[in-house]
């Protein structure tokens, strides 16, 4: 198996890993990283134990003295969480310029500091004060920004190898993504605290959105768009995923209208609506082709859904798990989901590798697919983190008899590296756009 992500980073004297060893790396690190993410998502959408837990689990596995996640504050970064020997310094402000982390976040890349007397790009009396004599720091990406960096720190020199890169970088993905949701969630939450704000959706407004959207409903008021799924290697499409297309009043994307379908109370009607009008089309789609429909986990464990499933052909139909909030019974959500395998079905978990419970849904519900999500498809070709986020969740599928599908392929070269890296499977404008109807 390939290994990348920290190829550049080697040092005199690293030894790259084997095949073997980089195989038992791979599913030992994502278990880790899994088990981390887990413990970040019981801390919920408080941004303050997001990055407590982050900081912890960073030192931990670094074998660390400390470590600090630094957010970005106009030109500075600013100490906002950290543990160990860097807990003292919360508050600390270090600039963009003259610094590793400002230049860490200029290049949006893993740097590596052996020793902090010597290296030209540290702040020598900030490593000082912070105790520092080697440190590796990673950025923190949300979307298409960076919003800070996560760095670890020893009081000796030449304290980290290329695992330690490669632990940080991936740790990095994962929590970026979701500290961006943490601390957007967190805004939001005092916007709406606020007179100006406060409760958009009040009695009358929820009233007359949940009349609106039953509207909607009874006279299907909306579209299936159908995009293909293509095997990689061949170019042979496989599948097609049906995606909700909704008139201009109002005028809002289909994620909205599900999120406000859900805040008024119709959300599983409006799923089973749209899940209805999916299931009409498979007859026109290809007998060799699968039908991918996205569901929340609250219809998945619905009867409706089971009736549903129950009057097509359940073996051509892939039902994607979409959630980005914490599922607070697996338990229910496992059975159900083993029942509908049993009809037929196919599970997939959506936008793996983004929020709060992708990940924690692929180690939970086992499924038969992971969608990897278009935040880490987005340049991988150019984005080392991104190669070693999707390389090792191909790793974990693999061993758990998964197939992965890449979602949000844009351009020629991020299908070339995606075909490099081994993944079977993907979506995206490059291959093909949503098409409303079927051919």
């Amino acid at each position: 198996m390939k290994t990348y992500g920290f190829t550049s980073l080697l040092q005199e004297g690293d030894e790259p890993p084997t095949d073997a060893d980089s195989e038992i790396d791979e599913r030992g690190l994502l278990q880790r990283l899994l088990a981390t993410q887990s413990e970040i998502v019981q801390a919920g959408l408080d941004p303050y134990k997001v990055v407590d837990v982050v900081t912890r689990r960073a030192q931990e596995l670094t074998r660390s003295s400390g470590a600090v996640v630094e957010i970005l504050v106009g030109s500075e970064l600013v100490y906002w969480s950290a543990s160990g020997s860097a807990l003292p310094h919360v508050g600390l402000r270090v600039g963009l310029k003259n610094s590793l982390a400002g230049l860490c976040v200029a290049s949006r890349r893993a740097l590596r500091c052996d020793d902090s007397e010597v290296d030209p790009r540290v702040d020598r009396d900030v490593a000082r004060q912070t105790g520092s004599r080697s440190a590796l720091v990673v950025p923190l990406p949300h979307d298409d920004s960076i919003i800070g960096v996560l760095e670890v720190m020893s009081p000796t020199t030449t304290a980290y190898g290329a695992k330690d890169v490669r632990t940080l970088e991936l740790l990095s993905t994962l929590i970026g993504n979701m500290l961006g949701y943490a601390v957007q969630h967190t805004s939001i939450e005092a916007a709406a605290n606020s007179r100006v704000e406060h409760d958009r959706l009040m009695d009358n407004d929820v009233t007359t959105a949940r009349e609106r959207i039953r509207r909607v409903i009874e006279a299907e008021a909306f579209e299936m768009a159908f995009q293909p799924i293509i095997e990689l290697e061949s170019n042979h499409t496989v599948g097609v995923e049906a995606l909700a297309r909704f008139g201009p009043a109002p005028e809002q994307s289909p994620d909205r209208w599900f999120q406000e379908a859900s805040q008024v109370g119709v959300g599983l009607e409006l799923e089973l609506a749209t899940v209805r009008r999916a299931f009409a089309a498979l007859e026109r789609i290809p007998n060799d082709m699968y039908l991918s429909v996205n569901v929340s986990p609250e219809t998945l464990v619905s009867l409706q859904l089971e009736r549903l499933c129950a009057q097509c052909d359940a073996r051509r139909v892939v039902l994607e798990i979409t959630e980005h909030s914490l599922v607070e019974d697996y338990a229910a959500l496992s059975e159900r989901a083993s029942f509908l395998r049993r009809m037929g079905i196919r599970l997939a978990i959506d936008d793996a590798g983004a929020g709060f419970a992708s990940l924690r849904h692929v180690l939970k519900l086992c499924p038969d697919l992971i969608k990897i999500d278009r935040s880490i498809t987005r340049d991988i070709d150019s984005q080392l983190r991104h190669q070693s986020l999707a390389s090792a969740m191909l790793t974990f599928a693999n061993g758990t008899s998964a197939f992965v599908v890449a979602e949000g392929i844009e351009t020629a070269s991020e299908l070339a590296t995606l075909k490099q890296l081994g993944i079977p499977f993907g979506q995206g404008y490059y291959l093909g756009h949503p098409v409303v109807g079927t051919s």
